[in-house]
Protein backbone atom coordinates (compact mmCIF):
# COMPACT_ATOMS: atom_id res chain seq x y z
CA UNK A 1 0.00 0.00 0.00
CA UNK A 2 1.42 3.40 -1.09
CA UNK A 3 1.56 6.63 1.43
CA UNK A 4 1.38 9.83 0.21
CA UNK A 5 0.60 13.46 2.03
CA UNK A 6 -1.39 15.86 -0.12
CA UNK A 7 0.43 18.83 -1.38
CA UNK A 8 -2.10 20.68 0.99
CA UNK A 9 -0.89 18.88 3.65
CA UNK A 10 2.90 19.66 2.84
CA UNK A 11 1.96 23.62 2.78
CA UNK A 12 0.18 23.35 5.86
CA UNK A 13 2.64 21.67 7.87
CA UNK A 14 5.41 23.88 6.99
CA UNK A 15 3.43 26.73 6.78
CA UNK A 16 3.02 29.27 10.51
CA UNK A 17 -0.24 28.64 12.63
CA UNK A 18 -0.75 32.08 13.33
CA UNK A 19 -2.79 34.01 11.14
CA UNK A 20 -3.85 37.50 10.19
CA UNK A 21 -7.68 38.32 11.48
CA UNK A 22 -9.68 41.02 10.10
CA UNK A 23 -8.72 42.92 12.87
CA UNK A 24 -5.09 42.52 12.17
CA UNK A 25 -4.66 41.06 15.51
CA UNK A 26 -2.65 37.27 15.61
CA UNK A 27 -5.09 34.64 15.81
CA UNK A 28 -3.90 30.92 16.45
CA UNK A 29 -5.85 28.59 14.68
CA UNK A 30 -5.54 24.86 15.11
CA UNK A 31 -3.94 22.24 12.95
CA UNK A 32 -5.04 18.79 12.21
CA UNK A 33 -4.59 16.02 9.67
CA UNK A 34 -6.60 12.62 8.35
CA UNK A 35 -5.33 9.54 6.14
CA UNK A 36 -7.60 8.16 3.69
CA UNK A 37 -7.43 4.81 2.05
CA UNK A 38 -8.94 5.33 -1.35
CA UNK A 39 -9.70 1.38 -2.45
CA UNK A 40 -7.88 -0.10 -5.15
CA UNK A 41 -10.21 -0.74 -8.19
CA UNK A 42 -13.65 0.98 -6.55
CA UNK A 43 -14.74 3.86 -5.89
CA UNK A 44 -14.12 5.98 -2.52
CA UNK A 45 -16.33 8.55 -1.05
CA UNK A 46 -14.66 10.66 1.38
CA UNK A 47 -14.06 14.48 2.64
CA UNK A 48 -10.93 16.38 3.37
CA UNK A 49 -11.53 17.83 6.43
CA UNK A 50 -9.27 20.39 7.13
CA UNK A 51 -8.77 23.59 5.13
CA UNK A 52 -6.68 26.22 4.29
CA UNK A 53 -5.74 28.77 6.94
CA UNK A 54 -7.78 31.82 7.96
CA UNK A 55 -7.13 35.06 5.35
CA UNK A 56 -9.87 37.35 7.41
CA UNK A 57 -12.20 37.33 10.29
CA UNK A 58 -13.99 39.81 12.06
CA UNK A 59 -18.11 40.98 12.88
CA UNK A 60 -19.97 42.33 10.49
CA UNK A 61 -21.69 45.94 11.30
CA UNK A 62 -24.43 45.79 8.96
CA UNK A 63 -26.78 43.45 7.16
CA UNK A 64 -25.24 43.45 3.60
CA UNK A 65 -21.97 41.78 4.86
CA UNK A 66 -19.93 44.96 5.73
CA UNK A 67 -17.26 45.18 8.18
CA UNK A 68 -15.70 48.87 8.99
CA UNK A 69 -12.61 47.54 11.17
CA UNK A 70 -11.13 46.29 7.97
CA UNK A 71 -10.05 46.88 4.80
CA UNK A 72 -10.60 43.47 2.39
CA UNK A 73 -8.17 45.09 -0.63
CA UNK A 74 -5.24 44.25 1.66
CA UNK A 75 -6.30 41.17 3.24
CA UNK A 76 -7.74 39.45 -0.03
CA UNK A 77 -6.29 38.61 -3.56
CA UNK A 78 -8.50 39.41 -6.31
CA UNK A 79 -9.29 36.88 -8.51
CA UNK A 80 -8.45 34.36 -5.74
CA UNK A 81 -11.43 32.52 -4.78
CA UNK A 82 -12.92 32.55 -1.42
CA UNK A 83 -15.45 31.53 1.12
CA UNK A 84 -16.98 33.04 3.69
CA UNK A 85 -18.96 31.29 7.14
CA UNK A 86 -21.08 32.75 9.18
CA UNK A 87 -19.85 31.90 12.19
CA UNK A 88 -23.39 32.81 13.75
CA UNK A 89 -25.09 30.35 11.60
CA UNK A 90 -22.68 28.19 10.52
CA UNK A 91 -24.06 28.96 6.82
CA UNK A 92 -21.42 29.53 4.31
CA UNK A 93 -21.37 30.84 0.66
CA UNK A 94 -18.70 32.40 -1.68
CA UNK A 95 -16.99 35.55 -1.73
CA UNK A 96 -17.75 36.97 -5.42
CA UNK A 97 -16.34 40.20 -4.86
CA UNK A 98 -15.12 42.93 -2.43
CA UNK A 99 -14.02 46.57 -1.94
CA UNK A 100 -12.58 47.43 1.33
CA UNK A 101 -15.28 47.02 3.51
CA UNK A 102 -17.45 44.96 1.94
CA UNK A 103 -17.76 41.53 1.03
CA UNK A 104 -20.29 40.35 -2.45
CA UNK A 105 -21.55 37.10 -1.14
CA UNK A 106 -25.36 35.62 -1.24
CA UNK A 107 -24.65 34.72 2.63
CA UNK A 108 -27.23 35.92 4.82
CA UNK A 109 -25.82 37.94 8.03
CA UNK A 110 -26.77 40.28 10.18
CA UNK A 111 -25.25 43.17 12.17
CA UNK A 112 -22.98 41.47 15.02
CA UNK A 113 -22.46 37.96 13.39
CA UNK A 114 -19.32 36.63 13.54
CA UNK A 115 -17.29 35.62 9.87
CA UNK A 116 -14.19 34.02 8.43
CA UNK A 117 -12.94 33.65 5.30
CA UNK A 118 -10.38 31.01 3.77
CA UNK A 119 -9.84 30.76 0.33
CA UNK A 120 -11.27 28.02 -1.32
CA UNK A 121 -9.06 24.23 -1.78
CA UNK A 122 -8.90 23.39 -5.23
CA UNK A 123 -7.51 20.38 -7.14
CA UNK A 124 -4.28 21.34 -7.22
CA UNK A 125 -4.37 22.53 -3.76
CA UNK A 126 -5.53 19.28 -2.44
CA UNK A 127 -3.65 16.94 -4.35
CA UNK A 128 -0.59 19.25 -5.60
CA UNK A 129 -0.14 20.73 -9.04
CA UNK A 130 2.01 17.60 -10.32
CA UNK A 131 -0.10 15.00 -8.26
CA UNK A 132 2.18 14.64 -5.41
CA UNK A 133 -1.04 13.20 -3.90
CA UNK A 134 0.01 10.02 -6.19
CA UNK A 135 -3.25 9.44 -7.97
CA UNK A 136 -2.72 6.98 -11.24
CA UNK A 137 -2.30 9.13 -14.37
CA UNK A 138 -3.21 8.41 -17.80
CA UNK A 139 -5.96 9.59 -20.34
CA UNK A 140 -9.61 9.77 -19.31
CA UNK A 141 -10.33 6.32 -19.58
CA UNK A 142 -7.05 5.13 -17.60
CA UNK A 143 -6.28 7.94 -14.70
CA UNK A 144 -7.86 7.62 -11.97
CA UNK A 145 -10.86 10.03 -11.81
CA UNK A 146 -11.97 12.46 -9.04
CA UNK A 147 -15.63 12.97 -8.87
CA UNK A 148 -16.51 16.45 -7.67
CA UNK A 149 -20.34 16.79 -6.74
CA UNK A 150 -22.23 20.38 -8.09
CA UNK A 151 -25.26 21.70 -6.54
CA UNK A 152 -27.35 20.22 -9.01
CA UNK A 153 -26.55 16.50 -8.44
CA UNK A 154 -24.18 16.36 -11.43
CA UNK A 155 -20.18 15.61 -10.68
CA UNK A 156 -17.82 17.34 -12.60
CA UNK A 157 -15.04 14.37 -13.38
CA UNK A 158 -11.23 15.16 -13.08
CA UNK A 159 -7.82 13.31 -13.91
CA UNK A 160 -4.68 13.88 -14.15
CA UNK A 161 -3.47 13.36 -17.54
CA UNK A 162 0.40 12.34 -18.49
CA UNK A 163 -0.69 14.55 -21.85
CA UNK A 164 0.61 13.23 -25.51
CA UNK A 165 -1.59 13.80 -28.75
CA UNK A 166 -4.57 14.77 -27.44
CA UNK A 167 -2.87 18.05 -24.77
CA UNK A 168 -0.29 18.56 -22.57
CA UNK A 169 0.03 17.33 -19.00
CA UNK A 170 -2.14 18.01 -16.13
CA UNK A 171 -5.38 18.11 -14.28
CA UNK A 172 -7.88 17.39 -16.64
CA UNK A 173 -12.02 17.07 -16.87
CA UNK A 174 -13.44 14.27 -18.85
CA UNK A 175 -14.31 15.35 -22.15
CA UNK A 176 -11.75 18.73 -22.09
CA UNK A 177 -8.26 17.21 -22.73
CA UNK A 178 -7.32 20.87 -23.02
CA UNK A 179 -8.30 23.09 -20.53
CA UNK A 180 -6.33 23.16 -16.92
CA UNK A 181 -8.51 22.34 -14.27
CA UNK A 182 -6.21 22.79 -11.69
CA UNK A 183 -8.14 25.19 -10.02
CA UNK A 184 -11.43 23.64 -9.59
CA UNK A 185 -12.95 24.57 -6.41
CA UNK A 186 -13.75 21.04 -4.34
CA UNK A 187 -16.11 23.24 -1.60
CA UNK A 188 -15.56 22.40 2.16
CA UNK A 189 -18.97 21.33 2.66
CA UNK A 190 -18.92 18.33 0.06
CA UNK A 191 -17.14 15.34 0.16
CA UNK A 192 -15.90 13.63 -2.78
CA UNK A 193 -15.67 10.08 -4.79
CA UNK A 194 -12.20 9.27 -6.34
CA UNK A 195 -12.86 6.36 -8.81
CA UNK A 196 -9.45 4.35 -8.41
CA UNK A 197 -8.56 2.07 -11.80
CA UNK A 198 -5.24 1.17 -10.02
CA UNK A 199 -5.25 -2.19 -8.40
CA UNK A 200 -3.74 -1.21 -5.22
CA UNK A 201 -5.01 1.21 -2.69
CA UNK A 202 -3.51 3.95 -2.07
CA UNK A 203 -3.11 5.84 1.28
CA UNK A 204 -3.47 9.73 1.21
CA UNK A 205 -2.66 11.99 4.31
CA UNK A 206 -4.28 15.33 4.68
CA UNK A 207 -3.00 18.14 6.76
CA UNK A 208 -4.32 21.67 7.71
CA UNK A 209 -6.57 23.94 9.62
CA UNK A 210 -9.29 22.68 11.62
CA UNK A 211 -12.49 24.04 11.58
CA UNK A 212 -13.73 25.22 15.06
CA UNK A 213 -17.44 26.12 14.14
CA UNK A 214 -20.50 24.69 13.62
CA UNK A 215 -21.45 24.16 9.64
CA UNK A 216 -24.78 24.07 8.30
CA UNK A 217 -25.33 21.85 4.78
CA UNK A 218 -28.13 22.95 2.04
CA UNK A 219 -30.07 19.60 1.31
CA UNK A 220 -31.66 19.10 -1.86
CA UNK A 221 -34.81 16.81 -2.04
CA UNK A 222 -34.96 13.73 -3.47
CA UNK A 223 -31.39 13.11 -4.10
CA UNK A 224 -28.39 11.83 -2.22
CA UNK A 225 -26.23 14.88 -1.08
CA UNK A 226 -22.27 14.46 -0.43
CA UNK A 227 -21.27 15.88 2.37
CA UNK A 228 -17.96 16.55 4.36
CA UNK A 229 -17.79 16.19 7.84
CA UNK A 230 -15.63 19.35 8.39
CA UNK A 231 -14.02 18.06 11.49
CA UNK A 232 -11.03 15.27 11.70
CA UNK A 233 -12.36 13.72 14.54
CA UNK A 234 -15.15 11.48 15.01
CA UNK A 235 -18.35 12.93 15.35
CA UNK A 236 -21.33 10.53 16.19
CA UNK A 237 -24.55 10.74 14.52
CA UNK A 238 -25.99 11.47 18.24
CA UNK A 239 -23.53 14.51 17.97
CA UNK A 240 -25.22 15.58 14.63
CA UNK A 241 -28.13 16.92 16.85
CA UNK A 242 -30.76 15.76 13.77
CA UNK A 243 -33.40 14.90 16.59
CA UNK A 244 -33.64 19.02 16.73
CA UNK A 245 -34.21 19.26 13.35
CA UNK A 246 -36.67 16.77 13.35
CA UNK A 247 -38.68 18.81 15.98
CA UNK A 248 -37.55 22.31 13.29
CA UNK A 249 -39.36 20.20 10.60
CA UNK A 250 -36.16 19.92 8.60
CA UNK A 251 -35.39 16.53 8.55
CA UNK A 252 -37.44 13.64 8.08
CA UNK A 253 -37.95 10.58 10.82
CA UNK A 254 -40.23 7.30 10.01
CA UNK A 255 -39.02 3.97 8.94
CA UNK A 256 -36.48 2.54 6.47
CA UNK A 257 -38.81 3.59 3.29
CA UNK A 258 -39.46 6.73 4.46
CA UNK A 259 -36.64 8.83 6.90
CA UNK A 260 -33.93 10.93 5.85
CA UNK A 261 -30.98 8.62 5.55
CA UNK A 262 -27.68 8.73 6.37
CA UNK A 263 -24.98 6.27 4.35
CA UNK A 264 -21.68 5.97 5.84
CA UNK A 265 -18.69 4.16 3.99
CA UNK A 266 -17.84 0.98 5.73
CA UNK A 267 -14.32 0.74 4.09
CA UNK A 268 -14.40 -2.70 1.73
CA UNK A 269 -16.45 -0.40 -0.85
CA UNK A 270 -19.90 -0.87 0.74
CA UNK A 271 -22.23 1.18 2.95
CA UNK A 272 -23.91 1.46 5.68
CA UNK A 273 -27.46 2.81 6.26
CA UNK A 274 -28.70 4.90 9.61
CA UNK A 275 -31.92 6.41 10.22
CA UNK A 276 -34.00 7.71 13.16
CA UNK A 277 -36.38 5.90 13.72
CA UNK A 278 -39.96 7.63 14.86
CA UNK A 279 -40.46 4.71 17.44
CA UNK A 280 -43.94 3.54 18.55
CA UNK A 281 -45.74 0.16 18.75
CA UNK A 282 -42.28 -1.67 16.96
CA UNK A 283 -39.85 -0.20 18.95
CA UNK A 284 -38.01 3.48 20.23
CA UNK A 285 -37.28 6.64 19.07
CA UNK A 286 -33.67 6.33 18.05
CA UNK A 287 -30.70 5.98 15.49
CA UNK A 288 -31.63 2.72 13.65
CA UNK A 289 -29.26 0.67 11.03
CA UNK A 290 -30.85 -0.15 8.12
CA UNK A 291 -31.24 -4.36 8.09
CA UNK A 292 -29.55 -4.45 12.08
CA UNK A 293 -30.23 -5.73 15.03
CA UNK A 294 -32.98 -2.80 16.02
CA UNK A 295 -30.42 -1.53 18.99
CA UNK A 296 -30.04 2.41 19.15
CA UNK A 297 -27.09 3.05 16.88
CA UNK A 298 -26.31 7.02 18.28
CA UNK A 299 -22.84 5.92 18.95
CA UNK A 300 -21.92 5.12 15.45
CA UNK A 301 -19.54 7.45 13.49
CA UNK A 302 -19.38 9.30 10.99
CA UNK A 303 -16.41 8.58 8.25
CA UNK A 304 -14.98 11.75 6.74
CA UNK A 305 -16.90 12.28 4.09
CA UNK A 306 -20.71 10.59 3.92
CA UNK A 307 -23.91 10.47 2.06
CA UNK A 308 -27.06 12.02 2.71
CA UNK A 309 -30.55 11.04 1.20
CA UNK A 310 -32.94 13.38 1.24
CA UNK A 311 -36.49 11.96 1.22
CA UNK A 312 -38.00 14.79 2.64
CA UNK A 313 -38.21 18.64 1.45
CA UNK A 314 -35.17 21.12 0.85
CA UNK A 315 -33.99 22.13 4.12
CA UNK A 316 -30.68 23.11 5.77
CA UNK A 317 -29.72 21.18 8.87
CA UNK A 318 -26.77 22.44 11.10
CA UNK A 319 -24.09 20.07 12.77
CA UNK A 320 -22.41 21.69 15.39
CA UNK A 321 -19.24 20.77 17.41
CA UNK A 322 -19.65 18.48 20.02
CA UNK A 323 -19.28 20.15 23.42
CA UNK A 324 -16.66 17.39 24.54
CA UNK A 325 -14.36 18.32 21.82
CA UNK A 326 -11.08 19.65 23.27
CA UNK A 327 -9.21 21.21 20.03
Amino acid sequence: MKTKLSLLGIIASLSAVVTVSAQNTAVTKPVGYHTETVLGDAFTLLGINVSGPVAAAGDFDADSAQDDDVDFTTLLTAGTPYTVQNLATGAAASVTGFNANTLTTTLAVSDGDTYEIRQDSTVASIFGANNEAGLGEGDENSADTIWVPQTDGSFIQIYRSTGGLFGDAGWRQIGDAQTDQSGQVIAFTSSIFIQRKQADPLDIVFVGHVRTSATTYGLLAGQFNFVNRVLPVGITLADTNIEAAIAAGTWADGDADTADMIWVTNGAGGYDQFYFSEGGIFGDAQWTKRGGDGTDQAGQELTSGFAIQKRSANSSVTIALPGDLDI
